[in-house]
């Protein structure tokens, strides 16, 4: 027998709703600031596998149960949250069970304020160095970023680097990078949380 995938239990836990709760769950999907966005015309005619497709290819599976789990606490859907979360790993498939600190509602801090750190910091270099020495980046992504003419496309590449974009561990570490770094600005985005 085959092995469910987390994409499987978004699916069923997503047929649990009534119509009316799952047009609640897009109106909420849509709603969110934290990214990835979605857009009222991407869900409109959506069915729960075409919602679970959608959530999967914008960001990992993991982060796609996580992002359902977190829509489905603020609808106030704690039984269906609570069973997801039964059925899904803490982290994601590359953290091999590491749990992150800096997690709530199943939202890495770093995701939360993508933006915000994308147009608020400005000096990147001393980022990226940190990040080199920790072997969070390779020395390919650290000279590719440091091409880059503006602090906001440096910052948004930085983000899709394969070990910030997908990992936990390394979400954590680029948290850590930018408390030694940046410290206003964290403490100012960890005020608004």
């Amino acid at each position: 027998m085959t092995e469910k995938t987390i994409k499987f239990w978004i699916i069923d836990s997503l047929e649990s709703l009534s119509a009316k709760d799952l047009k609640k769950f897009k109106v909420m999907l849509c709603d969110r600031e934290e990214e990835p966005r979605v857009t009222r015309r991407a869900v409109e005619d959506a069915d729960e596998m075409d919602l679970a497709d959608l959530l999967v290819k914008l960001c990992t599976e993991s982060k796609a149960a996580h992002v359902t789990i977190d829509i489905f606490k603020k609808l106030g859907f704690n039984n269906e949250a609570a069973v997801l979360a039964s059925k899904v790993p803490s982290g994601d498939g590359s953290s091999g069970g590491y749990t992150s600190n800096y997690m709530t509602g199943g939202v890495h801090f770093i995701d939360k304020h993508r933006i915000s750190l994308i147009e608020r910091i400005t000096t990147v270099d001393p980022i990226l160095d940190r990040l080199l020495m920790k072997k969070v980046i390779t020395q390919e992504n650290y000279s590719d970023i440091r091409c880059l003419n503006t602090s906001y496309k440096k910052m948004r590449e930085l983000f899709e680097m394969g070990n910030v974009r997908s990992s936990v561990k390394g979400k954590d570490c680029l948290y850590e990078v930018l408390m030694e770094s940046e410290p206003f600005v964290m403490e100012e985005l960890k005020e608004r949380s």
